[in-house]
């Protein structure tokens, strides 16, 4: 098996420590890059921990549901349709589920998918039995742009929980998106998978669930079909978890099963977040709508939070300007303190 991509360098910065009689300080970090996402960061030696549970009564006060485009008084007259070739109803519907086009999109076809009329959710009560319909109506949606046969062949679904995600409403609510080219992200990846193939004629995503699964250091669990990792070099300051679907080429080989083993794990990886006073999440899946044998339905979960008092952002200068990560948490750490929740 062709060894995969990871790399890392130990460093170590000296100073002289005004909390210990300015004696000299040594603190060893890790810059590690991963070749398949083409993701750079630099491991801290050490943890942020959120001293206590964040303030949403705040978030809440500036988002009430009185002003809420997604809430009963405002949805009706508030929300975009599809036009009547997509859906003549105007919008997809399972049971309180609803999608329906983004007003601000991001992409030609970028849509909202809410769970329920529910304003404020939190995290210890995002359940599978609340998220199924949520999920489910973004399949309905995909389904009906297969249908269409607009040659489209990526799709994504997308969360961003609370506002320190960049959620720009309280109320709980996926965006997915459908299209003819992937994300620059999602196009990185393709080439790995693609580059790696003809390197050595195996399966990228096979082969890392073997080797770090025989590493016995990121390896969260197998559920099944998914296996749960800590990412090796985040995107995310409080590390990173991915997911990834076992022999699975495109959305449209996602059973109904396949649905609920995701969205158990979420929910465990949730309830992990609230107990260690998260409170905000990103959240991707990124699959073809047509068979790829170079890639497998896969995604990503990004805890987020502020730091406290000031409510500084977990982005600073090198995320957003040099392309590297500043991540506190150590990936192997995070590994080890999630899989009680699997077992």
């Amino acid at each position: 098996m062709k060894e995969l991509g990871f790399r890392k360098e130990t460093a170590v910065g000296r100073y002289l420590d005004p909390f210990n009689n300015f004696q000299e300080k040594q603190v060893t970090f890790e810059a590690r890059y991963d070749e398949i996402t083409g993701v750079a960061s630099r491991i801290l030696p050490y943890r942020v921990r959120i001293a206590q549970k964040p303030d949403v009564d705040s978030y809440l006060e500036k988002s009430p549901e009185s002003l809420c485009p997604f809430c009963p008084g405002l949805f009706e007259k508030l929300t975009p349709k599809f036009t009547p070739d997509i859906i003549p109803a105007g919008k997809f519907q399972r049971d309180v589920a609803y999608l329906f086009p983004n007003a601000f999109p991001y992409d030609q076809n970028n849509s909202i998918a809410i769970f329920s009329s529910r304003h404020f959710v939190p995290l210890d009560e995002l359940t599978p039995a609340f998220m199924q319909k949520g999920f489910k109506v973004c399949g309905d949606y995909f389904h009906r742009m297969a249908q269409m046969n607009l040659g489209y062949k990526h799709c994504s679904i997308n969360w961003n929980y609370m506002p320190p995600a960049g959620g720009g409403l309280i109320h709980p609510h996926l965006q997915t998106m459908a299209g003819l080219k992937p994300t620059n992200y999602v196009r990185h990846l393709l080439t790995s998978a693609q580059n790696y193939a003809e390197a050595s004629g195996g399966n990228l995503w096979r082969n890392l669930i073997v080797q770090e699964r025989e590493a016995k250091e990121r390896f969260i669990a197998s559920t099944g079909s998914i296996s749960w990792l800590s990412s090796f070099a985040p995107k995310g300051m409080a590390g990173e978890i991915d997911f990834i679907f076992q022999e699975k080429s495109s959305f449209f080989e996602l059973t109904e099963a396949n649905f609920d083993e995701l969205l158990n794990g979420l929910a465990k990886i949730f309830t992990y977040l609230y107990l260690n006073n998260f409170m905000s999440f990103n959240m991707s899946l990124y699959a073809p709508m047509i068979n790829d044998k170079h890639f497998w339905v896969q995604g990503k979960i990004v805890p987020r939070f502020e730091i406290n008092p000031l409510g500084t952002s977990d982005i600073n200068y090198f995320e957003k300007l040099h392309n590297e990560v500043i991540c506190p948490v150590v990936p192997e750490e995070l590994c080890r303190e999630l899989q009680p929740y699997f077992s």
